[in-house]
C-alpha cells in the first residue's frame, strides 16, 4: 500500500505526519530518515505488516523552492541526455576516423583528447557492440 506523508521542520527536527493516517507521527533530524520511521508508524497505527508499507515523505517548504528544485532537476536531465548524446557522437566520429586509417594520436588531437583517450572512446564503441 502507497502512503503519503508530510514532513514540517520544527527547530532541529522533522516532524513526519501520515496523511491518511494522521496519529502515524515521527519526528527524525534528517530528511533523509523519514520514509523509513513513517512506515513504522503507519504499520503499527494501520495495523498491517511492515512489508505492504510504502511512504513518499513531502516536504512542507515553500513553493517556490519547490518550483526551481523540479527545474534544476529537469535541467539536470536534459544536460545528462545531451553528454550522453556527446559522448556519443565523439565515439561515432572516433570510430569513422579509425576506419579511415587515422592514428590514435591524430584522432585524439581531432578530437580535442589524448590519445589515451581516443582509444578509450573506440573501445567504449566496441564493447556497447558487443552487448
Amino acid at each position: 500500500m502507497r502512503y503519503t506523508s508530510t514532513a514540517r521542520k520544527d527547530g532541529r527536527w522533522w516532524v513526519v505526519q501520515n496523511d491518511q493516517h494522521p496519529a502515524a507521527l515521527s519526528q527524525v533530524t534528517h530528511l533523509s530518515q523519514a520514509a523509513e520511521h513513517q512506515r513504522e508508524a503507519i504499520a503499527f497505527v494501520a495495523g498491517v505488516d511492515l512489508s505492504e508499507v510504502e511512504v513518499e515523505v513531502d516536504p512542507d517548504i515553500e513553493v517556490a523552492l519547490l518550483e526551481l528544485l523540479a527545474s534544476a532537476r529537469a535541467q539536470r536531465a536534459d544536460a545528462d541526455a545531451l553528454a550522453a548524446n556527446g559522448s556519443a557522437n565523439f565515439r561515432k566520429v572516433a570510430q569513422c576516423l579509425q576506419g579511415e586509417g587515422h592514428t590514435l594520436r591524430d584522432i585524439g588531437t581531432l578530437l580535442n583528447v589524448s590519445h589515451q583517450r581516443a582509444a578509450q572512446l573506440l573501445d567504449e564503441r566496441e564493447s556497447s557492440a558487443r552487448r
